[in-house]
């Protein structure tokens, strides 16, 4: 590998956190404090998502491998201030993408680094629209407060376990290219998990509940679609029938997808 090669792959990896960053930051508002502008914030996440894809590919094929390391995402209480981060995110990301298109000297990434930009910026005029319509007011919360122990601990360990595995099957995907096989690639795979983290995590945000994102160890170490992994959605489900029997249906739609992981 040369060192051109050497310098854009750090730098692109560098891009690959922010994006996976934005992407965490806007699931988790879109999911709790900002659920009333949910499908808009949703949509520039899923560009994010893309944006990551485009960028990984990108590094493997330069030689490199991408590092998905986990952002720590802070807290944020109201609408006006998870805007505002929003805001934010999109200004640093559109200046470190500037930047690290001035640098770069493979024409081809940077093509691809102004492609990307043209979305950021979109994004920007978005959530400054957004907030301009909100005066911060939190909304309305739909929890049962006796619960709210139980019901963190158990969704949580199940937004842990999605998390990792869409990291995972996204990492597999890069390194080995889409290998052929019958049914799901693994980045099929990987968005399957990561709808279950929305479905997860919309039953968090519905009971007042911020998810968090567990960096495993290692992704290599992360088991893709377990039998232990279906025994604790049942153990879920069985306390949902139970205490919130609104999550059941959900719940049962997971499982029917994660059965299928493990057949195949």
């Amino acid at each position: 590998m040369d060192s051109d090669n050497n310098q854009i792959i750090e730098l692109l990896n560098a891009d690959i956190y922010g994006e996976h960053d934005a992407i965490l930051y806007y699931l988790t508002h879109a999911w709790t404090v900002a659920r009333q502008y949910g499908h808009e914030i949703l949509e520039i996440a899923y560009d994010e998502m893309r944006h990551f894809k485009w960028l990984a590919h990108t590094i493997v094929g330069l030689g490199g491998r991408p590092v998905l390391r986990t952002p720590q995402i802070t807290s944020i209480t109201t609408i006006a201030a998870a805007l505002q981060n929003d805001v934010d995110a999109e200004i640093h990301a559109i200046e470190q993408y500037e930047e690290h298109r001035e640098i770069i000297p493979n024409p081809e990434v940077k093509a691809l680094l102004a492609r990307i930009i043209t979305d950021e910026r979109h994004h920007l005029h978005i959530f400054r629209g957004l907030l301009d319509q909100t005066h911060g007011e939190p909304e309305k919360l739909d929890r049962q407060d006796k619960d709210v122990s139980v019901i963190a601990s158990r969704l949580q360990s199940t937004m842990n376990l999605e998390y990792q595995q869409t990291m995972a099957y996204l990492l597999r995907s890069f390194v080995e290219n889409h290998s052929q096989r019958i049914g799901l690639d693994m980045e099929e795979r990987s968005i399957d998990e990561m709808r279950h983290m929305g479905w997860i995590g919309k039953m968090m945000g519905q009971s007042g509940l911020e998810p968090r994102f567990a960096e495993p160890e290692t992704l290599n170490q992360v088991r893709e679609g377990t039998r232990e992994e279906e025994a604790l959605f049942h153990d879920v489900r069985e306390w949902a029938n139970r205490a919130m029997p609104g999550m059941v249906p959900t719940i049962d739609r997971i499982l029917e997808q994660e059965h299928y992981h493990i057949q195949s």
